[in-house]
């Protein structure tokens, strides 16, 4: 895998992170309405559901991220031997 692709795939990972924290950006009202007891779990039960699924996204992507650097410097080892 060249660096162009590794700089591709954490790309790709951060901007599933900003799409997410995009949305529960949008959503962030959903947890203050819930909180100041206008609204309930009940009646946001899906949107909860998609920000507890945004938030493991944005974790999951965040392990994605970690693996491919881990893995460039890994490469990045083995080439100093190389040379």
């Amino acid at each position: 895998m060249t660096q162009q692709e590794k700089d591709a795939l954490i790309q790709e990972q951060r901007e599933v992170i900003l799409n997410r924290e995009s949305n529960l950006s949008s959503t962030d009202y959903i947890a203050a309405k819930i909180a100041e007891g206008v609204a309930t779990k009940t009646e946001y039960k899906n949107k909860l559901a998609l920000r507890q699924q945004w938030r493991k996204d944005i974790n999951d992507a965040n392990e994605r991220i970690a693996e491919i650097e881990a893995i460039e410097g890994e490469i990045e080892e083995s080439h100093g031997d190389i040379d």
